[in-house]
């Protein structure tokens, strides 16, 4: 299974303008997807892609390739869709990991693509691992998600999902009769994507969808569409980097892995 990963990367976050460049420990955030993506077995080849001429500039600098894309793309999903036309080359597997995620584990990465390759008849892959306090299920900014039984997307929710029924209590908040060992059955999705090619060209054909707008999460698209999403397991946390006050959590992350100073 032949399988390129796309780093979707813009320059003109409205929260956090240049944030592709901005130093993580010692080096522009893009590079740590790159590297992360580079490691990452079963990945044959690594592209960002974007539409601006200092992370271009700056990919190259690292020796990492970088395709150039519309800047009126309007997602990741577009953007990496774009960047396997302008490349013109065959692949069995597409993955798309957002250009935001520094502490993407490259492990997670592997898991995902033998996910794809275990599955050939999966259209589509995510990854998620476990939550380890019970506060961040009450986070909006952590996805979860709810799989069957085959290790297949049910839904994505910024709401914690599932709910947590109390006997005689019905309170949004169900912390305080959550018993440790329960935190287990709560999964915390993670910013990676895999599709096939004829999937990941359906996915963007398709208009947005009611439910990904409400929740403003575009995988909703897929399964509202009938396209199964695969989730691959994985222990190892990924912090996306939305605002700069971010950085810190995302460098200490890095550090704990031995992978920053």
């Amino acid at each position: 299974m032949r399988t390129l990963a796309v780093l979707p990367s813009r320059f003109q976050a409205s929260r956090f303008p240049g944030k592709p460049l901005a130093p993580i420990a010692g080096k522009p955030m893009i590079q740590w997807v790159f590297e992360a993506a580079q490691r990452a077995a079963g990945v044959d080849r690594v592209v960002v892609a974007t539409d601006d001429d200092r992370i271009a500039a700056a990919v190259d600098a690292f020796g990492g390739e970088a395709v150039m894309t519309d800047a009126a793309l309007p997602s990741g999903t577009d953007r990496t869709a774009a960047a396997l036309a302008i490349l013109g080359e065959s692949f069995d597997c597409v993955l798309n990991i957002q250009g935001d995620e520094p502490a993407m584990h490259p492990d997670t990465v592997a898991a995902l693509v033998a996910l794809m390759r275990a599955q050939p008849d999966l259209p589509m892959g995510t990854a998620a691992c476990p939550f380890a306090h019970a506060n961040d299920l009450f986070n909006p900014n952590a996805v979860k998600v709810v799989v069957d039984d085959r290790q297949r997307a049910l839904y994505f929710s910024r709401s914690p999902i599932p709910y947590l029924r109390h006997s005689s209590i019905f309170e949004a908040d169900f912390r305080p009769w959550l018993k440790p060992d329960q935190l287990r059955h709560f999964k915390r999705h993670l910013g990676l994507y895999a599709y096939r090619p004829d999937a990941l060209r359906a996915f963007t054909a398709l208009p947005p969808h009611p439910l990904e707008q409400l929740e403003m999460l575009e995988q909703l698209r897929a399964l509202a569409a009938g396209i199964p999403i695969g989730v691959a397991e994985t222990p190892f946390l990924s912090l996306g980097v939305d605002v700069p006050s971010d950085v810190a959590a995302v460098e200490a992350l890095l550090r704990e892995r031995g992978l920053a100073r």
